[in-house]
């Protein structure tokens, strides 16, 4: 769920009464320097009466931002920043990836190449759910950063975007994907962190072979029934498995994903 707020004080010709919050509406959507630097200066909001979270910033009203903006709000140090950028510059993308905390760039619905390599500096968490398509080398890029890594509005990945993202180090959502070759599987089965791939509703026998193979935790919570053959490779995997969508499954499938107790499935399976 997104919690949005803006405070009074930040718009223009407003005056903030005690513990007041504003609409989205009611801040620019675009940020000056000055307005960031009031955003990310706690203390002074609150001598002002004004009450604030300490560890987040919500701003998705904020479609666009200047570099020398930018570089203010990464002053903030809280642990999350959301904002709802339309466009990313290299030279914005640049800043953010300097903070040190989970950003949330989700209204973005292209990243260039550019701005991708900018952002592959980021070290904490970092959410780009508005993508549905990434270039390869955008996905290289990305394969850098060191936090979690959310792609979940991507519904198709290229078997190179695959390999890159197979590097990637933590967590790793790609739940937005519809389809998945094996050949890409076999590419996402040498990551090392967790893997979300909840947006398949089937998957190949060569796919779920690969994915067995995944040395992290591994989601698939879209499916809803799997073939003996395909349950008996999933039943391998050396980690966690979730299956929690599963609402079909031979006697034969359930016995062999229960022989592992690792896997997560449905209670009426269990």
């Amino acid at each position: 769920m997104r919690y949005f707020f803006a405070f009074a004080v930040l718009c223009a010709g407003c005056t903030a009464p005690n513990n007041v919050e504003t609409t989205m509406t009611n801040l620019e959507t675009t940020m000056t320097v000055e307005q960031a630097k009031e955003f990310v200066d706690l203390d002074n909001l609150e001598r002002k009466g004004i009450n604030v979270p300490r560890e987040r910033i919500d701003i998705w009203s904020v479609t666009t931002i200047s570099p020398d903006a930018a570089w203010a709000l990464a002053e903030f140090e809280g642990s999350t920043l959301k904002i709802g950028l339309t466009t990313l510059s290299p030279e914005v993308a640049k800043a953010f990836a300097k903070w040190e905390g989970d950003l949330y760039l989700d209204d973005l619905p292209t990243l260039s190449d550019e701005a991708a390599r900018a952002l592959s500096r980021h070290k904490v968490g970092l959410s780009l759910a508005g993508l549905t398509t990434l270039s390869d080398e955008a996905a290289k890029a990305l394969a850098n950063c060191d936090g979690s890594l959310g792609l979940y509005g991507l519904t198709t990945l290229s078997d190179k975007a695959a390999k890159s993202l197979s590097r990637h180090k933590g967590w790793l959502a790609l739940s937005g994907l519809t389809t998945l070759s094996p050949e890409a599987a076999r590419e996402l089965a040498q990551h090392k962190g967790s893997l979300s791939l909840d947006g398949l509703t089937a998957l190949s026998d060569e796919a779920a072979k690969a994915l067995a193979k995944c040395e992290g935790s591994v989601s698939l919570d879209g499916l809803t029934t799997l073939s003996e053959e395909q349950a008996r490779a999933l039943a391998q995997h050396k980690g966690g498995l979730s299956l929690d969508g599963l609402t079909t499954l031979s006697d034969g499938a359930a016995a062999a994903l229960r022989a592992n107790f690792a896997v997560e499935l449905p209670l009426r399976f269990k």
